[in-house]
């Protein structure tokens, strides 16, 4: 294994850091995964059930939201410059974690740049600067144990570990030479996985244990730090997004791809494949995608996916003379031994989707401003004042964060933080 420096990152808080404690080690490069993703024991696949979700007309809206009660979302925080945030994860003690970015107008161009991990507990706020690095998922246990994934100076991987008071940067988990990196977002599993899968996307389940991290996925392969290494499985389908927790972790395919859409579960010791309904479309569409981008995972007999379809309508255009395109919500609930679907009406789709704490799981659409709740079967929707770009439930609680931004200066935006519950 290539062999990585432990290094110091910058914090704003006051006074030095304590010592790792007796017998606790930092994360460490060394023996970081297995060279190529284990199958672990062959199992059979769940065929889909039912086959097939015919799309309804247009204007049905199988969700039929009311609004939700009060009290609603609230604001935390409001940064007072220009920036937003990207990325969320919320620990069982209440620490939030989130990937920062600052903004600047130039020349009538906004531009963005990541600024390191910010992290909220109590009535205090940290900075943790990641020069060089760019974060695209986060995971996190606690306010000492938290992983951070993307790129570091344009290297995919595990760009920094934070436990006990010790931020550890350029943290890259790198299989041997002769294999691609494989422990961030944006890598393969291995080299067997064809190059076109390289930039996949990724995503990060953020509910580890003391012991155990997050599981992360991307492509083909799924990793989760084990106390002393990254162990890696080969996924039956590509993944783009993981829901869970123990035994019970499911992962969906996340960008359009051409097929159908596809899911896994996690049994404990290998990954199986669950059938997915084909969704259906109208009998004229043109270009049909189909995206399922998220899963929040209830209980073992109560799994949600959520994602949407699109299409191009022949012969329309819209008013800058650009092919119509049209989208739609949809959202699959499994009970166990099939599914059913939950169509929205014609306009946007679902981008996320998080356990409540109470049975139930809210989901974000693509308008980033609406939030809709899914509790019993009954769905209510609420809107922010600003953009969300993540959702992060605190386990164990009936607690919910939101990231992202609010208006502010012309273009620019300024970085906030909710709270539901």
């Amino acid at each position: 294994m290539i062999g990585l420096a432990v290094v110091l990152a910058g914090c704003a808080c006051a006074g030095s850091r304590p010592s790792l404690p007796s017998g606790t080690a930092a994360p460490s490069p060394g023996g970081a995964i297995t060279p190529r993703p284990q199958p672990g024991t062959p199992l059979p696949a769940i065929p889909a059930v039912p086959a097939r979700c015919p799309q309804p007309p247009l204007q049905a809206d199988d969700l039929r939201p009311e609004p939700a009660p009060a009290p609603g979302w609230r604001v935390l925080w409001r940064d007072r410059r220009p920036g937003t945030l990207d990325d969320l994860a919320v620990g069982r003690d209440g620490a939030v974690w989130a990937a920062h970015s600052t903004q600047r107008a130039s020349a009538g161009v906004v531009e963005t740049r990541f600024a390191g991990l910010r992290r909220w507990e109590g009535g205090r706020r940290q900075r943790f600067p990641l020069p060089g690095a760019q974060v695209t998922a986060l995971g996190a246990v606690s306010r000492d144990q938290v992983w951070a994934y993307g790129s570091m100076d344009g290297r995919p991987g595990l760009v920094a570990a934070y436990m006990n008071d010790t931020l550890v940067p350029r943290h890259i988990v790198t299989s041997p030479r002769s294999h691609p990196p494989t422990a961030g977002p944006s890598s393969t599993g291995s080299s067997e996985i064809p190059s076109d899968d390289a930039f996949a996307g990724g995503s990060l389940g953020s509910y580890g244990t003391a012991a155990r991290g997050p599981w992360v996925v991307s492509g083909r392969a799924a990793m989760r730090w084990d106390g002393s290494g990254w162990p890696a499985y080969r996924l039956p389908s590509r993944a783009g997004a993981v829901g869970g927790e123990g035994a019970n972790v499911w992962t969906v395919s996340g960008p359009p791809v051409p097929g159908e859409p596809a899911a896994a579960r996690w049994n404990g010791s290998a990954w199986q494949a669950v059938g997915v309904p084909e969704l259906g479309f109208p009998r004229d569409a043109s270009s049909p995608r189909v995206r399922l981008a998220d899963v929040a995972v209830l209980g073992p007999g109560d799994v949600w996916a959520v994602g949407g379809v699109s299409w191009l309508v022949p012969g329309r255009y819209d008013a800058e003379g650009e092919p119509l395109e049209r989208s739609r919500p949809v959202a699959l609930h499994w009970d166990g031994g099939a599914w059913r679907c939950r169509w929205g009406p014609v306009g946007t789709t679902f981008t996320q989707a998080e356990p409540d704490g109470a049975g139930g799981m809210w989901v974000l659409d693509a308008t980033g401003s609406r939030l809709l709740r899914q509790v019993a079967g009954r769905w209510t929707s609420a809107e922010v004042d600003g953009v969300v770009a993540a959702l992060a439930w605190r386990p164990g609680t009936r607690e919910v964060y939101a990231a992202g931004s609010v208006p502010g200066d012309g273009d620019l935006t300024r970085a906030a933080l909710w709270r539901h519950g």
